[in-house]
């Protein structure tokens, strides 16, 4: 009997020993034909999910990016066993997955030396941060908070360039303590830099047997992220991370992230009593400058010294070089000295002129007292 099929509206003749009609059967076989020449040629196949196959090897270079939505994907349904091992990358990750940033004050955010401006070679400014000058280059590095990247601070370089020699700010960022923990681990900085001339501030690394080079900002008055990524094999020796000027000019710097890995990762910032921490194991003044911040009196006798304890904000790097700061106090007695110090505490002592109170501490503006323990 004559019959119709509705999607085509077409009339088909089905014989009596058929079990289909005549065109569905000649339909199916066509695409079956077409799809295997496309396969052979293509080496491609449609053996997957729409014809209840498993869905084969899809290289990453066929899926345009962000062509997957998410909303399709049904919860639980990729679990950990189908993806490769080391196969999501810290670029996927961004930063919801906050990595340990192995540089210190890398947002710029502590200055407890003050806001500057510094110009000194080797002086450091921002903390853990130094001056790296050469030839006859200058640099002046000052605490900014206007031209900042999502952060409260930035460091403002104001470079000249002699034509030689670059100059920049630096930190040692894998030391001779901690060598021997990143040999032969691959390792990653990032740093945001805002500049206004091109081909002339870059990020550089350089440790033992190498140096690695960033691309040139491009210098258009924008924040840049600048990467370099390397691997070091020696087992003793500095590596040391530069932001340096190869023009004179002015630029600023921001929120460096240091990792162990071959991608780069956006900066998270450390809770600021962490970063703080990080700070003081090298560098704190823990009595000043503020006047009258300290004072103390003991009694002695004439010719006497006496003492006493100080206890450090966070124990030190080493033990740490004391400095007394401007001209303190002294009344019955001379100017405080140390007596000894250890990574914890220092003593400081008097010698009284004569029997009585001696008394001593900052009682003038400026004067105080700074421990610097560097690696």
């Amino acid at each position: 009997m004559p019959g119709s099929t509705p999607e085509l509206a077409l009339k088909t003749a089905v014989d009596a020993d058929d079990n289909a009609d005549y065109l569905t059967i000649s339909l199916a076989s066509s695409l079956q034909t077409l799809d295997a020449t496309y396969n052979s040629g293509t080496g491609h196949t449609h053996n997957g999910a729409h014809q209840g196959g498993p869905i084969g090897t899809i290289p990453a270079s066929a899926i345009p990016t962000g062509s997957i939505d998410s909303s399709k994907i049904l919860d639980g349904s990729i679990a950990t066993v189908d993806i490769a091992n080391g196969a999501v990358t810290s670029a996927k990750l961004a930063s919801d997955v906050p990595r340990e940033n192995y540089l210190t004050n890398g947002g710029f955010e502590i200055w407890q030396r003050g806001t500057g401006a510094f110009t000194a070679g080797s002086a450091y400014c921002a903390d853990r941060w130094q001056i790296a000058l050469g030839g006859t280059s200058t640099l002046s590095v000052s605490r900014n908070t206007s031209t900042v990247d999502a952060s409260v601070a930035s460091a403002a370089c104001t470079a000249t360039y002699d034509g030689t020699n670059p100059a920049g700010i630096y930190q040692h960022i894998v030391d001779a303590e901690h060598a021997n923990q990143f040999i032969n681990k691959p390792m990653s900085v990032s740093v945001r830099v805002w500049a206004s001339v091109a081909n002339a501030v870059r990020l550089e690394v350089f440790y033992p047997g190498g140096a690695v080079q960033s691309a040139y900002h491009p210098g258009d008055s924008a924040w840049h992220t600048l990467t370099v990524s390397w691997t070091r094999s020696a087992t003793t020796g500095n590596t040391d991370c530069h932001i340096r000027s190869y023009a004179s000019t002015t630029f600023y710097v921001d929120n460096a992230m240091l990792t162990v890995g071959t991608e780069v990762v956006d900066y998270v910032p450390l809770h600021p009593a962490d970063d703080l921490a990080r700070c003081l194991r090298y560098y704190e003044q823990p009595i000043g400058p503020l006047a009258g911040s300290a004072s103390w009196y003991l009694y002695g006798a004439a010719s006497t010294a006496v003492c006493v304890p100080i206890t450090f904000h966070a124990t030190k790097f080493g033990n740490p070089t004391v400095t007394k700061v401007g001209t303190w106090t002294a009344v019955n007695c001379g100017q405080p000295a140390v007596l000894g110090s250890n990574t914890d505490q220092v003593s400081l002592y008097v010698n009284a002129t004569a029997l009585g109170i001696a008394q001593f501490g900052t009682g003038a503006a400026g004067a105080g007292l700074t421990l610097e323990s560097n690696p």
